[in-house]
């Protein structure tokens, strides 16, 4: 990374157990990645994620790529002392995630996207098929300039939350846990913001969105074929904002990646984070005892 650029990162989890990398989506924050984790306790790994640049307390960088992701996460590495780590990558963060994976092949163990979005140029793949009128606008404005992209920030991402905008966007499950997660969870929430002391995002959120967007519609800087670590693709088939045919495309363009698909589940995936967690860290969840006398 530049001198002039710094990153705020999160940690959370028991300090004895594998390291696991996550990256947010579009638009968000590592905070969410945090609660996430909490919320589902999948205490066998550690979590550190960061605001990727431009949100919460990062450092913008206008016209950034995605590749440019991979020096962020090799300092997060660094800084910690680490070797290797696996890395998983949601929704806006899945291209970052498999750039990292590309990019540091030394450094990678695994590389996890979920629900993560499919390129906007070369051939083989329409970003448009099949797409719901919002996100095809929302392409369109990406490849058309700033202002076109800033005025549908305005006019539909800060409304997602509002009942009318959010189920043009999102499924009936994804509203769900959407609720849960602001209304059941909303002390917990709370209790991690005051724990991590955050204050009012320093940057615009609007311009690290335009940023991300124009980011997706330009060439990667990597090439998905390169990707040799054991990747693995989670989509639900009931995501209205990021079709699964994204990441099956993207599953048929890496050697050997697998592919999970969830009935019911949309483009929130809070629920299989556990199940995620797991498959990054080469563990599973159970073992057996034997007998164990009483």
């Amino acid at each position: 990374m530049s001198e002039h650029q710094s990153v705020l990162a999160y940690e959370v989890g028991p300090p004895d157990v594998p390291v696991v990398i996550g990256i947010h989506g579009t638009p968000s924050s590592g905070v969410n990645e945090t609660f996430k984790y909490v919320a589902t306790s999948p205490v066998y790994c550690r979590l550190v994620t960061f605001d990727r640049q431009g949100y919460g307390g990062s450092t913008p960088r206008p016209g950034r790529k995605v590749s440019d992701i991979a020096p962020i996460v090799e300092a997060v590495l660094n800084h910690l002392s680490l070797d290797v780590a696996a890395v998983y990558g949601v929704s806006g963060g899945g291209p970052h995630a498999l750039a990292a994976a590309a990019l540091l092949p030394d450094r990678i163990s695994r590389v996890a996207s979920l629900g993560g979005i499919g390129p906007n140029f070369g051939s083989g793949f329409d970003y448009m098929d099949g797409q719901i009128p919002l996100a095809r606008q929302e392409m369109l404005a990406a490849r058309s300039d700033p202002d076109a992209l800033r005025e549908f920030y305005r006019r539909y991402i800060v409304t997602m939350d509002m009942p009318e905008v959010g189920k043009e966007w999102f499924s009936q499950n994804d509203l769900r846990v959407s609720h849960f997660m602001r209304e059941v969870m909303a002390p917990v929430k709370k209790k991690i913001e005051q724990q991590l002391s955050l204050h009012e995002a320093e940057f615009s959120e609007e311009d690290a969105y335009i940023d991300d967007f124009q980011s997706f519609a330009s060439p990667w800087g990597f090439e998905l074929g390169s990707i040799k670590k054991p990747a693995r693709f989670f989509h639900g088939l009931a995501d209205m904002m990021v079709p699964p045919r994204h990441s099956e495309w993207l599953q048929s363009q890496i050697p050997h990646a697998g592919l999970e698909l969830f009935p019911n589940i949309g483009h929130t995936l809070s629920q299989i984070m556990p199940h995620v967690f797991a498959w990054l860290v080469g563990e599973t969840s159970c073992r057996r005892l034997g007998r164990v006398a009483s």
